[in-house]
């Protein structure tokens, strides 16, 4: 996961968003509690709503207390009881960062590829350790991968085939040991991974054209130097992702929630339309940005 997944902090209730940090501080401690303070920089606000679907679905409530941030001591920060949903995130966030490695050192050139190649000494052993903690998890990624390198390989692929791998995967994970829940949440992570995957190619479609790595968006606008060309391709990954979101909320009313409900929506409809604003608006001319992008 790449960072668009985060809560919109404008249309958060202050205790919300002290609850959302809260989480994120929890899911941070667990990564220095299993791995080391090296793997904490691996975090991003992506597995916190991970962590957080996990939470709202469980039977029991959760308590927070409050304790020193080990960065700033000077600030406090909460930090949840429920240690062994924060575990099964960290070891997610350790297998995800591991084969994103992977996928950097194989496919990347010039300084992201020599970043990925230093870094890959520290991720393969706390890989190591994940995959033996959490091997359901590191079987839906692996296969994730393997599927997307053989989708890579095709001319002319369409963004379903070339987003299904990781959103299967994001899907797996967020349903793994889940209940009566399962098919909802994996339902609802599938479409987390796909709007993430689509966002992450519109992204990166200018690198990807200059230095000829895959992107699926690719053929169809093999250049975005003129303002119309670039209006048009926003417009036109707008459209998916407007699709994409209004399945994610379609799902996410379908999962029966104890708590955190209104978080979980900030972030599904607020927070991925900040996102896809931030993106999109590369695309467009100023006078062209929008204010907004959310399914209503």
């Amino acid at each position: 996961m790449l960072g668009y997944v985060r809560a919109y902090k404008a249309e958060l209730k202050v205790r919300d968003y002290e609850l959302y940090r809260g989480i994120y501080c929890s899911l941070c401690r667990a990564l220095g509690r299993n791995y080391s303070p090296f793997s904490q920089l691996l975090l991003s606000y992506d597995f916190t709503l991970a962590a957080m679907i996990r939470l709202a679905v469980s039977e029991n409530g959760c308590t927070f207390s409050q304790k020193r941030c080990p960065y700033n001591p000077a600030k406090k920060c909460l930090d949840c009881s429920k240690k062994e949903i924060f575990d099964i995130c960290a070891h997610a966030v350790i297998i995800t960062a591991y084969y994103k490695v992977i996928d950097n050192i194989e496919d990347s050139k010039g300084l992201k590829k020599l970043a990925a190649i230093l870094l890959y000494p520290f991720i393969a052993l706390m890989h190591k350790k994940a995959k033996r903690l959490a091997p359901e998890i590191e079987n839906a990624v692996s296969q994730a991968m393997k599927m997307q390198s053989e989708a890579e390989t095709k001319q002319n692929i369409g963004i379903d085939e070339a987003a299904h791998p990781s959103a299967d995967a994001l899907g797996k994970i967020f349903a793994l040991d889940s209940g009566e829940n399962q098919d909802s949440l994996y339902r609802f992570g599938y479409m987390v991974g796909r709007f993430i995957y689509i966002l992450d190619a519109a992204d990166d479609i200018e690198d990807d054209i200059k230095h000829k790595s895959f992107n699926p968006f690719k053929n169809d606008y093999p250049g975005l130097s003129s303002e119309g060309s670039g209006k048009e391709f926003a417009d036109r990954i707008e459209k998916m992702l407007n699709l994409t979101q209004s399945q994610i909320l379609e799902a996410f009313d379908a999962i029966k929630v104890e708590r955190f409900g209104s978080i979980i929506e900030n972030i599904s409809l607020d927070g991925l339309g900040a996102s896809a604003e931030a993106v999109l608006g590369k695309y467009r001319g100023k006078a062209e940005k929008q204010k907004s992008f959310s399914v209503r």
